[in-house]
């Protein structure tokens, strides 16, 4: 069984915009209204919501933690969520704040811009979590950590050594270096109790101050985290253990290369790569193999044009892997 703890967010996508809106005061102008072909397309996100619901379509057992707002917006997010057979046990709604959104427009030329609203998820806590639930799982993965501020850094230091105490195995993802990002020092403590520690490369160089990657994975072992792993998208992952026999061998990371598909989105495919890697794991993959099934777990998620993290299941990881 594993314990999901993250953000949960409505994301909403306007896309192929000819332009991008100006202000132009409290008028509709011409700069200022723009009209769009494709529709209003409304998706699960969220760095927890995504994690749980990726591991549930894998077939495993996920435990969501996170808020949700007392409005349509929580209803409709919720409803997805149990669909995928995620348990909701620890999905929290709170009256009076909103369900968290991030309204994506995007124009032709693929330029972006974000309008995010936290909501609930600054409400999540380390009583959220049920003490039993933690003694009872297999896995721990704390996502959304640099915003996440009710968790950060002693109520998820907390969980992470009651995880340890019971034997549960842990894993943090510190991304998205935004906000007040995660930095070496803070992290410290948590990395004691940390089994897998994940994040992208630009996340890695934030928290360890512009090291370069080797450097920069190194320090992370040093504070104590028994195996760093780092997405790379279409390059795929590395992977540096503490007490790997092939890492020693070799006198470095391991370079997992990543599958050759054609991109139709990236959303979700971080967190799909985190439920690719720690279901592996749980499996009893090596680092090195989990990171393999992952990077074809997130393949197969942003090479599929339509709901992706709904096409996402292990027979199509399978064919993924049997024609690459």
């Amino acid at each position: 069984m594993f314990i999901v703890i993250g953000t949960c967010t409505v994301d909403l996508f306007v896309s192929n915009l000819a332009a991008m809106p100006r202000s132009e005061g409290d008028e509709f102008t011409v700069d200022s209204l723009v009209f769009h072909d494709d529709p209003l397309r409304t998706s699960l996100g969220g760095n927890g919501a995504n994690s749980a619901y990726a591991l549930a379509r894998l077939g495993a057992e996920a435990n969501l933690v996170g808020g949700l707002g007392e409005d349509h917006l929580g209803d409709w997010m919720a409803s997805q969520l149990r669909d995928a057979r995620v348990d909701m046990r620890c999905v929290k709604r709170y009256p009076g704040m909103g369900t968290a959104t991030t309204l994506i427009l995007s124009d032709r030329e693929q330029n972006r811009l974000a309008f995010h609203h936290e909501g609930a998820n600054r409400a999540v806590d380390g009583s959220s979590v049920d003490s039993a639930l933690v003694r009872s799982s297999d896995m721990l993965l704390l996502t959304s950590y640099s915003i996440m501020p009710g968790l950060r850094p002693h109520g998820a230091v907390e969980l992470f050594r009651a995880a340890r105490r019971s034997g549960t195995r842990t894993a943090v993802d510190i991304g998205p270096a935004i906000g007040e990002p995660a930095l070496l020092e803070e992290l410290r403590p948590l990395l004691a109790c940390t089994d897998y520690f994940i994040c992208n490369e630009h996340e890695l160089a934030v928290c360890t101050g512009g090291a370069e990657l080797t450097t920069g994975m190194a320090a992370v072992l040093e504070g104590g985290a028994g195996c760093v792993v780092i997405k790379r998208g279409a390059e795929g992952a590395v992977v540096l253990e503490r007490n790997g026999s092939a890492t020693r061998s070799k006198g470095g990371p391991t370079f997992v290369p990543g599958f050759s598909v054609e991109v139709q989105t990236t959303v979700g495919a971080g967190d799909s790569f985190n439920a690719g890697f720690l279901m592996a794991v749980h499996e009893g993959a090596t680092a090195e193999q989990a990171a393999r099934f992952a990077n074809a777990v997130a393949a197969t998620v942003v090479s599929s044009p339509d709901r992706p993290l709904v096409a996402l299941s292990r027979e199509a990881v399978s064919r993924l892997k049997e024609q690459s």
